[in-house]
């Protein structure tokens, strides 16, 4: 893992997030599967695996403030700031893709190309507006199916799951958005300089 990725997400972040996105990727797979699939019930457009194709449905949709969404069983692609950052279920390490390359729809993490780490100070910034804004829509989404079916659902949809989730499910809506603040204070660390009294004459 580079170094320049220290840059668009510390570690911490990156390690609190996949185990966030673990468990909401999860609970999103039971999700399709209700009766009432609830993704495309919350407005998302889905492109179905062709017959004989490997991979999972891609679910698209739009991110708050702007942005677009596409959500895979294995990440989820984010389309901010001028950038396409794909963000893996797995690390959750924000990675750039160049879409005029990729051949879409798309099944496949592989398809996606060769995705390359945001290195440039603009870079970073995009990655981590995607990474804020994808934590801020499945804040949202949570928040929206615990509206519509109760914390019941999650309950039955985590216990489903073998291993136990390393947040309550109810909390997992306010640990996404506890994400996203810490990722968006990563934007600002000048501005915190302000604080500092000034002295002298």
């Amino acid at each position: 893992m580079g170094s320049s990725l220290l840059h668009a997400l510390p570690q911490d972040v990156r390690r609190d997030g996949e185990r966030l996105f673990d468990i909401s990727m999860w609970c999103i797979g039971r999700d399709v599967s209700h009766t009432d699939n609830l993704l495309l019930r919350r407005g998302l457009s889905r492109e179905r695996i062709p017959a004989g194709q490997q991979g999972t449905s891609a679910y698209s949709g739009a991110l708050p403030g702007g942005g677009a969404l596409t959500l895979w069983g294995f990440g989820a692609l984010c389309r901010v700031c001028g950038e396409s950052v794909y963000v893996p279920r797995d690390g959750f390490t924000p990675f750039l893709v160049e879409e005029g390359r990729v051949a879409w729809p798309v099944f496949q993490a592989a398809a996606l190309g060769t995705p390359r780490e945001p290195v440039t100070p603009g870079e970073c910034s995009a990655a981590r507006a995607a990474v804020a804004s994808l934590a801020e829509w499945l804040a949202g989404y949570e928040e929206w199916v615990v509206s519509l079916l109760g914390s019941g659902w999650r309950h039955e949809c985590l216990a489903a799951r073998r291993k136990a989730p390393a947040v309550p499910v109810e909390m997992l809506a306010a640990e996404w958005r506890r994400l996203a603040e810490r990722v968006e204070a990563l934007e600002r660390p000048v501005e915190n300089e302000s604080f500092v009294p000034f002295t002298g004459a």
